[in-house]
């Protein structure tokens, strides 16, 4: 099913964000690029939160991985392990719709445990925006304004990084 057939209207939009190409290292925004409109969606909610937040622009890292939510494991041990400052925290942002096959259940159990796997590896919160659905329909409710995922990711992520600073100022 297309999502043109579907009306987007809810759907938020990337105007007036221009966080991009921003490559900080407080929050990383890691999103597939399968399902773009509604990952896309979904990512400007939470920069327009976050921004909303007192977050600015150069504490935000955000990339685009080719391909679906799979290509988001390697990519989110890479950032943590590989740049010169770990982030202190991460958004994986995806979407899976169930279609005809059993695809959907091993590729929602597989990517939330390495997601998971990765976050106890690694010492770094993973905040878990992959959305999982029955219809495309329930995708675009759960990130588009009426439920507006985007937003609870990114209170979610201040509150995690919040408590971790709190832990280690008790320490």
């Amino acid at each position: 099913m297309k999502l043109d057939n579907f009306d987007t209207s809810s759907l938020i939009n990337e105007n007036g964000l221009d966080f991009e190409d921003q490559h900080g290292t407080s929050i990383y925004i890691i999103k597939s690029q399968y399902n773009q409109k509604l990952v896309n969606s979904i990512s400007c909610s939470v920069r327009r939160t976050l921004a909303e937040l007192g977050i600015t622009s150069d504490e935000i890292g955000i990339q685009t991985i080719p391909g679906g939510v799979f290509e988001l494991i390697l990519a989110i041990k890479r950032i943590i392990n590989l740049r010169v400052t770990k982030p202190d925290i991460v958004i994986a942002i995806g979407c899976i719709i169930k279609g005809d096959t059993q695809h959907y259940e091993f590729l929602s159990s597989t990517v939330i445990n390495a997601i998971r796997n990765i976050s106890l590896e690694t010492d770094t919160p993973i905040i878990n925006g992959i959305i999982t659905t029955e219809t495309l329909q329930q995708a675009i409710d759960r990130v588009g304004t009426k439920m507006n995922k985007g937003k609870d990711l990114a209170e979610t992520a201040i509150n995690i990084k919040d408590y971790y600073r709190k832990l280690k100022d008790n320490e």
